[in-house]
């Protein structure tokens, strides 16, 4: 007995023993697992914060790399493509700083070709600088003494059986910001650094001494039989439909017509530029012209008969306000170098600005002053600031303006006698004019303010210059297009509440006007949480349903921004929110096959919401709904205030998708939720920061 219970004994404890050690490898494995995966992004996280720092110390010397970006040059996805299959960049000094960070991810398995956030071994950097006029700045390396930003991003895969079902990838950052060195001055008047220049080549020979230079001519000297550098024809100031004179610009002796495009190319003025004027081309013309054929929102063309050069413009409507308007008596016919306003000189030599009129608040409208501001000899290539007591009111950037042109301005001062400066001041050192205006008129009576008030003034949203196009043409009808433009809060109070800037491409002429677009042909828009009074943002926006076709020929499409298109701020002045209208040449494209229309009779609805501190509802979130039995998405739609969305007419049979997408702050948010069989009105999205695809 005592022997067959030691042998029952000792065959319950071997079983007990392999119950134990399957119990406890499990906790073990796991624990394994979890130190190698945490040593993996814990290297991976050391890589790019590497990554950043050495892209970001080698930004602040100014330095580049190669004769251009095919040369030694990191992959292909941070490059355009260029003739001949090859890849080229417009930055040389950029493509330098991503390559050299590029350079020190090397440790990691990049995944060279992937643009989608949730791949595995996806990653991207990013260079953001500050410009000469304090505007933070995307895939820009920064001038001299302003800040440089590089970030590099990975996403780490998960590779142990234990965790990768849980989580296929874990995405780590890496982020330096360092000033700039002053290295020289460089030119961002497009948005790009140029790098600095290059040194002379020495002369080859055995003596260091360099030749004199009537035996050995250097490079830079230009024979002086060299012809002129043809300037193209262009419409040398807006057209007004109240305007009986069209002041046109280009080379001397060029024969022109205008013509309006809205009515099948209608000829309505034709003349010969001259010589002399003031305008940015040795030649002009005022070209006579019925006002009853300047219809507004009409698109005109001039054209050179002798060149082929072509220019835009529209019709704008005469403001209600006694603006002063631009007439041939500002250039007479008679003298052969007219000019603008009278000036010391009588033919000017170099830029200025002039006010007309120079004073101002009426006693018939007290507190409000309009204005039209005059320039005069700016050179095109440079970036133009035009600032009201310091205060920044407009801003165009290179080859965005035409040197001499005009603008209307109202501004609500207070009520008491003050003198005004107003400067306009060009990029890269190219100079500024100063000027007055002086409130009130000398033959006017200030209204007496009973008590002085201290209050900051009310927000103000001012958006300057057309939208810059970001998208490197040419740019094809249907393709995403990407544009950036600049806002500004002028008040001295702060915008708490959301609000939102659109771009809106090729609108419905008749449709803008000073205050409001439509919000029903907006193409795309960025929210903004929160703008400080007298702080600008730089806002990239992305239409990604393109323009429309143009259907024959390159035609020229006008794009205009909007700040606040929802009228949700309150402001001092609401004929400052939109934009000038920016000239595209827009190719055409075989028009897309349209989806079909669902045709069901259920429903999936739900609400959008971006995970912060806590869930918060997303008004305009675009929302997708994407069959999964053949991946068509079958309806798009965008939340409400309430961050609510409804899609109707769904089909049995299959199960869907629906994913959300929505810009704030520059940085995208996105989600989805996959498998949805419908009905279903319970849908709630959550959105992380990450790319849309």
């Amino acid at each position: 007995m005592t022997m067959n219970h030691f042998k029952q004994k000792l065959h319950h404890s071997r079983g007990q023993a392999l119950v134990e050690f399957a119990l406890v490898i499990v906790a073990v494995l796991m624990m394994i697992f979890l130190i190698i995966e945490s040593a993996r992004i814990l290297w991976a996280w050391n890589t790019v914060q590497n990554a950043a720092r050495t892209g970001a110390r080698y930004a602040i010397t100014g330095g580049w790399e190669g004769p251009d970006c095919v040369v030694n040059f990191g992959p292909d996805k941070f490059l355009q493509p260029g003739p001949n299959g090859r890849y080229v960049c417009n930055d040389l000094r950029l493509a330098s700083v991503i390559a050299t960070a590029h350079q020190a991810l090397t440790g990691l398995p990049l995944n060279e070709t992937s643009t989608t956030y949730e791949d595995d071994n996806y990653y991207n950097i990013e260079v953001w600088g500050v410009d000469e006029f304090g505007v933070l700045q995307y895939d820009f390396a920064g001038v001299p003494n302003n800040h440089v930003i590089v970030r590099a991003t990975y996403r780490v895969p998960i590779i142990t059986p234990f965790f990768s079902p849980i989580l296929a990838s874990l995405p780590v950052f890496g982020q330096e910001t360092l000033l700039n060195e002053s290295f020289g001055q460089l030119s961002s008047t497009t948005g790009a650094a140029l790098p600095p220049d290059q040194p002379p080549i020495p002369t080859p020979g055995p003596t260091p001494t360099p030749a004199p230079p009537t035996e050995t001519p250097t490079p830079s000297q230009t024979p002086t039989d060299e012809p002129p550098a043809p300037c193209n024809v262009k419409f040398a100031q807006f057209v007004l439909d109240t305007h009986n004179t069209l002041w046109i610009t280009g080379a001397v002796g060029s024969d022109v017509e205008v013509r309006d495009q809205t009515i099948g190319g209608l000829l309505i003025a034709s003349g010969t530029l001259q010589e002399g004027g003031s305008f940015q081309c040795p030649g002009f013309a005022g070209l006579p012209v019925d006002t009853n054929l300047l219809i507004v929102g009409h698109l005109l063309v001039v054209q050179n008969l002798t060149d082929s050069t072509q220019d835009f413009t529209f019709v704008l409507v005469t403001p209600p306000t006694n603006t002063p308007v631009p007439t041939n008596t500002q250039i007479p016919t008679a003298t052969p170098s007219p000019t603008f306003t009278p000036l010391p000189s009588a033919t000017p030599v170099t830029h200025y600005i002039t006010l007309q009129p120079n004073c101002g608040w009426p006693p018939s409208n007290p507190g409000n002053v309009t204005f039209t501001v005059f320039f005069v000899n700016w050179q095109q290539n440079r970036s133009l600031t035009l600032t009201w007591n310091g205060t920044v009111i407009d801003f165009w950037q290179a080859n965005q303006h035409s040197g001499t042109f005009s603008k209307t301005y109202t501004r609500s001062l207070p009520q008491t006698a003050t003198t005004y400066t107003v400067t306009a001041t060009g990029g890269a050192g190219s100079g500024s004019f100063t000027t007055q205006y002086i409130t009130p008129c000398g033959n006017e009576t200030p209204v007496p303010t009973p008590t002085p008030s201290h209050t900051p003034s009310p927000p103000d949203l001012v958006v300057f210059g057309p939208p810059e196009l970001i998208s490197t043409p040419p740019i094809v009808a249907y393709q995403p297009v990407q544009f950036r433009l600049p806002v500004t809060n002028t008040g001295g109070v702060n915008i708490n509440t959301q609000f939102f800037v659109d771009i809106y491409l090729d609108p419905d002429p008749s449709s803008v006007l000073s205050t409001t677009i439509p919000i029903e042909e907006s193409d795309g828009y960025s929210a903004i949480s929160f703008l400080g009074g007298g702080e600008s943002r730089v806002v990239t926006i992305t239409a990604y349903l393109g323009f429309p076709n143009p259907l024959i020929t390159p035609t020229p499409q006008a794009v205009y921004g909007f700040a606040d298109s929802l009228e949700q701020i309150v402001e001092t002045d609401e004929t400052n929110n939109i934009t000038d209208a920016r000239w595209v040449m827009v190719t055409p494209a075989a028009t897309p096959t349209p989806s079909p229309t669902p045709g069901g009779a259920n429903t999936i609805a739900g609400a959008a919401y971006t995970f912060e501190d806590d869930l918060i509802p997303r008004f305009r979130t675009f929302m997708r709904l994407i069959d999964e039995s053949d991946g068509r998405t079958i309806a798009t739609t965008i939340t409400d205030e309430y961050g609510y969305f409804s899609f109707g007419g769904v089909p049995d049979g299959s199960t869907y998708t629906v994913t959300g997408c929505i810009t704030i702050d520059g940085e995208t948010w996105f989600g989805f939720r996959n498998g949805i069989a419908p009905p279903s009105l319970m849908v709630i999205l959550v959105m992380f920061k990450g790319p849309c695809p």
